[in-house]
């Protein structure tokens, strides 16, 4: 039991685990690919996963701004 809010609690658990076994699943994607010898698609991957993120949170933070300015 803890006294902490619930919401604390979700962001905790849900957020930041969750993003961390995100992040761990994804290095294990491209460093699996790496160490079977497809280093240019471990890159890629790499490269087109990070680009989309960025490219999906400029978008949701546009949207975002527009929506509330």
């Amino acid at each position: 039991r803890t006294s902490m809010p619930p919401e604390i609690q979700a962001f905790i658990s849900v957020g930041v685990l969750g993003g961390f076994t995100t992040f761990s699943a994804f290095s294990l994607d491209v460093m699996t690919l790496y160490e079977r010898g497809q280093w240019a698609l471990a890159l890629g991957y790499g490269v087109v996963s990070f680009a989309l993120s960025v490219g999906a949170l400029l978008i949701g933070l546009t949207f975002m701004r527009r929506l509330l300015a």
